[in-house]
């Protein structure tokens, strides 16, 4: 009489897979992180060069009519309420609110300041999108740090958005010798990027996306020098100074 050999794994032989199995996991979980964190800062540098090249178009249109840039400014230039070149702000939420019209969104009213932008732009990589096309938008639901007082002289360089996960409090107003090659920013511990790295477009308009590990001060400036304040004939600054405006207040670089 024949009969089946039904025999499956011993225990010990489960346990040997079990343990292969993690083994390649656990060599494999760097490589995994490190694509997805790549592929989630593409996706933001995509949108931060959306947001620039919106400003920049707007302000191509306005310069012919005489009308102020749409780079925010940290204080109140004119009595006009209404357009977006005469007001001082605080916060980047409050600055892209404007510039998209937010308040006025899905009414007849509707006018944003620049085309190709909305409060999609501002969302992703573990920052939720705001609930609402238009009204007020919360912090919580901007990913962007920008620049305040940028001038046309300033140094392409200079970054002008930035990952709301960087304390721009570290970066700089002036460096007038070659920056050190050790000196880092600090991370926020927050999305995106947490403190695993951050994304940022610079004035010229090149994006620029890198890890936390070399997030030195000289790598994020290309080793160059510049200068944002103006001197005048009294020895003082005569011209609203360098300012980034996170998600809910004000940083002042070095």
């Amino acid at each position: 009489m024949n009969s089946k050999n039904n025999k499956g794994f011993t225990l010990v032989e489960l346990l040997v897979v079990i343990g292969i199995l993690g083994i390649l996991s656990a060599a494999l979980f760097p490589a995994i992180t490190g694509a997805m964190l790549r592929a989630n800062m593409a996706s933001v540098a995509a949108r931060g060069k959306d947001i620039y090249v919106a400003i920049i178009g707007a302000n191509t249109e306005r310069e012919p009519l005489g009308l102020g840039n749409v780079w925010p400014k940290t204080e109140k230039t004119t009595d006009d309420t209404e357009d977006i070149n005469g007001i001082g702000y605080s916060s980047s939420s409050d600055y892209f609110e404007k510039l998209y019209d937010g308040k006025n969104a899905g009414t007849d009213k509707h006018s944003p300041f620049v085309t190709g932008f909305d409060y999609s732009k501002l969302a992703g990589a573990g920052v939720p999108a705001s609930s609402t096309a238009g009204g007020e938008l919360k912090a919580d639901n901007n990913m962007w740090t920008i620049a305040a007082n940028i001038r046309d002289e300033m140094e392409d360089i200079i970054p002008i958005l930035i990952t709301r996960n960087v304390d721009c409090s570290t970066l700089y107003a002036n460096l007038t010798t070659v920056p050190p090659s050790t000196e880092k920013i600090t991370f926020k511990t927050m999305s995106p990027f947490s403190n695993k790295g951050f994304v940022m477009v610079r004035k010229g308009g090149g994006t620029f996306s890198n890890q936390a590990k070399y997030s030195t001060i000289r790598v994020i400036y290309n080793s160059q020098t510049f200068k944002t304040t103006v001197e005048g004939d009294s020895g003082g600054a005569t011209k609203l100074d360098l300012t980034y405006l996170s998600p809910d207040k004000a940083e002042k670089p070095k």
